[in-house]
Order: C-alpha cells, then sequence, then structure tokens
C-alpha cells in the first residue's frame, strides 16, 4: 500500500512541479506550499480507497524503480535541457506533456482560483504584476521559454553557442547588432522572447533610450533575468573625456545598473562636434584608465574596442592594466581581416563581427550603385553550401563566423529573420569549405569611417 501512495503521490507531484512556475499560493504577501501539498495528499488518498485500488498488485511490482527514475528524467528535462536523458526524454515524450499539460492547465487554474490562489500564468486568466500593469501573454511566454531550454526535438549543436572572455565572462556569439534597425522595441522584445540573450548598441545609434524600453518590458515580465542577458554599450568620440558621464547616461536609458561589456566605439582622439579644439581631444592614454575606473564601479562588467587595428590594439596592450576583452570591427568574407584575427586570437580578444552578412547600408548602396556587384548572396560558393546544408544564405555565412569564434550581431528588424539567423549552431561545415569563405578575390570594407575622421581605420 506504501508503494501504491508513492505513485499516486509522484504522479500529481509531477503536475504541481510542472504547473508550479505558473501557480503560487500566497498568503499574507508570503508564499506557501504547503496548502498545495495537502491538496495532493487529499487527492491520492481518495484515489487510494476507490479507483485505482485494484491496480495495486501492478502498480506494485513496477512503481519501486520506475518512477524514481522518471522524476529524475523529469527534473533533468526541466532544468538541465542539454542533458542526453533529459533530450531522449523530451524527444520521446515531450509533445505528449505538453498536450496534457495544456488541456490540464485550464482545469487547475479553475480550481486554484476557486480556492484563492494567484494564478501566475495559466492561458485563459490574467494577473498583474508589481507595477499593477495586467499581462495577458504570460502563458505565450512560459511555453516560449521552455522551448528554446530544451532546444527543438532531433536538433544537436556541434558549435558551441558561448565564448569565454579573457575575464572570464561568457558572451553569446550570436547577438543582435541594433544599428539603423526600425521598430525595435519590438524587435528586442520578440528577439530575447525567443531566445536572443545579447545586444549591441551604441550612444552613435540614437536608439538606446527605444532598446530599454524593450529590455524593461522582458525584464518586468519576467521573461529572462538581467543575469541572463549580455548588454554592450560603446562610448563616442565626443564624449571620450568624460567615460563616466557617457556610460551614466546609456545605462540611464537602457535601464540598467550595469553593462556587460563597453567599448571604445573608434579609435581617434578628434572630437567630431569641434575638431579644431586642440583641448578637445582625448588620446587612447587618457582615455583608457578612465575606460578601466568604469570596470572598478561596477558600472560595466567589461571593456573593450571598437574598429581597433592592430597598430592600435599594439598601443593599448603596451599600458593597459585592464586588457580588453574584445573587438568589434567590420567582418565578412568580403572583408576577411586575417592579420587582425590572428593578432586577436593570440592575445585572447574576441572578435565581434558588425556587418557580417555584408549587407549593412554602405552595402546595400554599393550593391545598388554597382549592378549587383559583391552581393554575398549571389556567390556561387554561398549557394551551393546553402543547397547542401540546407540552410539559408544567410545561415551559411553567419555559421562560418561563429565556427572561427567570431561573436556576429547581424542586425534586422524581422523578428523571424533574427529567430532564423539564432538557428546555426547544428552544422559544421568542412575545413575546404571553410576556407572557400574566406577570400574571394573581392575586398571591401562598407562602413566608410573617412566620413567621420577624413581617413581611413582598416579594422
Amino acid at each position: 500500500m506504501a508503494c501504491i501512495c508513492s505513485l499516486y503521490f509522484n504522479v500529481l507531484y509531477f503536475i504541481a512541479v510542472y504547473g508550479y512556475p505558473c501557480y503560487q499560493v500566497k498568503q499574507g504577501g508570503k508564499e506557501k506550499i504547503w496548502p498545495l501539498y495537502f491538496f495532493i495528499l487529499g487527492i491520492f488518498t481518495f484515489l487510494e480507497c476507490t479507483a485505482l485500488y485494484p491496480l495495486k498488485w501492478i502498480l506494485e511490482k513496477i512503481c519501486f524503480c520506475m518512477f524514481p527514475s522518471l522524476k529524475a528524467l523529469f527534473f533533468l528535462w526541466l532544468y538541465y535541457p542539454k542533458y542526453k536523458g533529459a533530450l531522449l526524454l523530451d524527444q520521446k515524450f515531450g509533445h505528449y506533456i505538453d498536450m496534457a499539460y495544456e488541456k490540464l492547465n485550464p482545469i487547475i487554474g479553475k480550481f486554484f482560483q476557486f480556492v484563492g490562489v494567484k494564478n501566475q500564468g495559466g492561458p485563459s486568466v490574467s494577473f498583474r504584476n508589481k507595477n499593477n500593469s495586467t499581462i495577458s501573454s504570460v502563458k505565450e511566454n512560459l511555453d516560449s521559454t521552455l522551448n528554446n531550454l530544451r532546444n527543438k526535438p532531433g536538433k544537436k549543436d556541434v558549435i558551441q553557442r558561448i565564448r569565454k572572455l579573457n575575464n572570464g565572462t561568457d558572451m553569446p556569439l550570436i547577438g543582435l547588432g541594433s544599428s539603423r534597425i526600425s521598430n525595435i522595441v519590438d524587435v528586442v522584445y520578440g528577439s530575447i522572447k525567443d531566445g536572443l540573450r545579447l545586444i549591441d548598441t551604441a550612444f552613435k545609434y540614437g536608439n538606446e533610450a527605444e532598446i530599454g524600453e524593450g529590455l524593461k518590458k522582458v525584464l518586468d515580465e519576467g521573461i529572462v533575468k538581467r543575469e541572463e542577458l549580455f548588454i554592450i554599450g560603446k562610448l563616442w568620440v565626443d564624449h571620450r573625456g568624460d567615460p563616466e558621464k557617457a556610460i551614466k547616461d546609456t545605462l540611464q536609458k537602457l535601464n540598467l545598473e550595469y553593462l556587460d561589456l563597453y567599448l571604445d566605439h573608434w579609435p581617434s582622439g578628434i572630437n567630431i562636434s569641434d575638431p579644431n579644439n586642440i583641448k578637445g581631444q582625448e588620446s587612447i592614454f587618457d582615455v583608457w584608465p578612465k575606460m578601466e575606473s568604469l570596470v572598478d564601479k561596477g558600472l560595466t562588467k567589461s571593456i573593450g574596442c571598437s574598429n581597433y587595428n592592430v597598430q592600435s590594439l599594439l598601443n593599448l596592450l603596451s599600458f593597459c592594466r585592464i586588457k580588453p576583452v574584445a573587438n568589434e570591427v567590420e567582418f565578412h568574407p568580403y572583408f576577411y581581416q586575417k592579420n587582425l584575427k590572428d593578432f586577436c586570437d593570440k592575445e585572447d580578444i574576441a572578435l565581434i563581427a558588425y556587418y557580417p552578412l555584408a549587407k549593412g547600408n554602405g552595402a546595400k548602396t554599393y550593391i545598388k550603385e554597382h549592378n549587383g556587384e559583391m552581393d554575398i548572396f549571389e556567390e556561387e560558393t554561398v549557394k551551393n553550401l546553402s543547397e547542401k546544408y540546407k540552410k539559408t544564405k544567410g545561415q551559411i555565412i553567419l555559421n562560418w563566423e561563429v565556427a572561427q569564434g567570431i561573436v556576429t550581431i547581424p542586425g534586422t528588424s524581422n523578428p523571424k529573420r533574427m529567430e532564423e539567423n539564432m538557428d546555426i549552431f547544428d552544422f559544421k561545415m568542412t575545413e575546404e569549405e571553410m576556407n572557400s569563405l574566406e577570400v574571394y578575390g573581392k575586398k571591401m570594407k562598407f562602413c566608410g569611417c573617412r566620413r567621420f575622421f577624413g581617413y581611413n581605420i582598416m579594422a
């Protein structure tokens, strides 16, 4: 009989654990689990004496070994989704568990509502957060989060999704480049909801406040925690005199207390708003110690560079106290900066690729003016690889970058396209195929810095 009781309790306990993220018992403002426990205890005691009693003999024979094992797999499935046993369970039974839960959820919700339990996310009942604002899409958010955690059945990553920086921080290998994209609030919200964790922005982009609005929305709704996100900001050249003031202004707009990475946007001491003001120009020898103080004060976890070439990095490395963790540059098959990549690999400085698909505004203008010339999606090699791996042309190029350990930040205003961009880790090209994308006998830097500084910085 004890075995029968254990079986009943485990079955109902599964429901409680699976439903627990959605339903919480609250009394006096404090979470209380014991009413739910006694509810489950009462149900299985009733079943013990009635409906399931004839199954006693069978259940006694199987439940002793089976249910502890299933329970262990169940927890692995929820909390450690990449474990092989959990993936197997998900592939075999995940769909059926989700279907059963979708049918049980409204019934459980109505009962809990009847007994006064606060519903934290049922499909047909809305609730209010700390700010007393109604949230109507929590069930959708929860399902999306669980699906992203478990990964899609049948798919397995063959390329890691995380780059370990030289200060020990983990950085996602795929992110959203936010320069010149529209509908930014919805894009940030939708992309993070679909699993994206890295957002790249800058003062110069003029969208920090909108990105902050999207971040606040996902954080308030509990879709992610702050520590799960990786947010990059940049110090504009006009603000190099006071990086602390600049980053605090950025944090205020982003509704954040700290950044994960703050970059010196351009290796130039020229103050663009007043280029003739010699006193207003700031060299890297003056700027970098101020950047290092931002880490000391907890305003950013890491600092790095943007658009630095090898010479600029050598200059910085000759005196810095805190080594840059990353260098964000234009990088794609038409602008394959091998010397820079080799140097950064040697110094353990992560490369971040903007314009990774050679499709930024500068590229679009060039392609249009030159009758489609240097359109990476029209290259025969890319077309052939796309057909071979059953991936889009964009996915081929992004995979080529992350397979080299390069963080890639494609920009798009289409959340579906961003979801497609993230689906690049389940295949790996051969070394010969990787090399075929490195050199086309063509070279083009689409982001022209001459308009800023009067000279080109080839990085």
